[in-house]
């Protein structure tokens, strides 16, 4: 009479494997799903048939199969939607090479003659006096006006000249601004201008936060799917900086 070598099922190398795997130490030899399905079958193949398996513990190696299973397919959906993450990511930001954004809290922005610069300020409730001042690259003020009835927020659009404020566009005759012979207004040099809202807040004189707008260059996207954003001028901010993304054609 042959021999039949028996395999204990509840000391075998499936018993093994799972104290292997709740284990801290996730060296290379920790088997994976292929591995645990072929000496689970070498098991049975092998086992004494005057001392088979009990049925219960068959179940549990299933039951332990399927969770070996479980967790790749929970890792490989995490790394495809995290993959899909980061291609939306990068579709998203190509998509703002050549757009104006405005940043938060950002309150310098580059006058491009043909182009327009987008300022965003919140006013609060008690202020009053709200006064908006913009300054040249020399700190000179080229531009101060003196504002009422904003509301909770003021949106301004300026293109050196044209000042728009909440939708209503002032007076050429009211900013100042050269005139050449014929007596046309001339528009403010371009170059970096600095925009600033104060207000009077509860007896205070107080610079509210201002988010200006500026022109996207280029992106650029790390291995971990972080955006970076390339500025007109050479500055850099992330994606999750920008509060708005502009019309160019105002």
């Amino acid at each position: 009479m042959s021999n039949v070598n028996g395999v204990s099922g509840s000391n075998g190398v499936l018993d093994q494997y799972a104290l292997d795997s709740s284990s801290s130490d996730s060296s290379s030899t920790e088997l994976g799903k292929s591995e645990f399905l072929e000496l689970m079958i070498a098991q049975l193949n092998n086992q004494n048939p005057l001392d088979p398996q009990d049925n219960a513990d068959f179940v549990a190696q299933l039951a332990q199969f399927s969770m070996v299973e479980g967790i790749e397919n929970v890792n490989t959906s995490m790394a495809d939607l995290a993959s899909a993450y980061t291609s939306s990511q990068a579709l998203q930001a190509s998509s703002l090479v050549g757009s104006s954004v405005t940043l938060d809290g950002r309150d310098e922005s580059q006058l491009v003659h043909g182009d327009i610069i987008y300022g965003i300020t919140d006013i609060p409730e008690s202020a009053s006096d709200i006064v908006l001042t913009i300054k040249n690259e020399d700190r000179q003020v080229v531009e101060e006006i003196a504002l009422s009835d904003l509301g909770d927020k003021l949106q301004f659009k300026w293109d050196g000249a044209y000042l728009e404020i909440n939708g209503e566009i002032l007076d050429l005759q009211d900013m100042n601004l050269e005139q050449d012979e014929e007596g046309n207004y001339i528009a403010h040099d371009e170059g970096n201008y600095t925009f600033t809202v104060s207000a009077d807040i509860d007896g205070t004189y107080t610079i509210l936060d201002t988010s200006m707008s500026t022109k996207v260059e280029s992106v650029a996207i790390d291995s971990q799917g972080n955006v970076t954003l390339n500025l007109l001028g050479g500055d850099s901010v992330s994606l999750n900086d920008v509060v708005q993304i502009n019309d160019l054609d105002g």
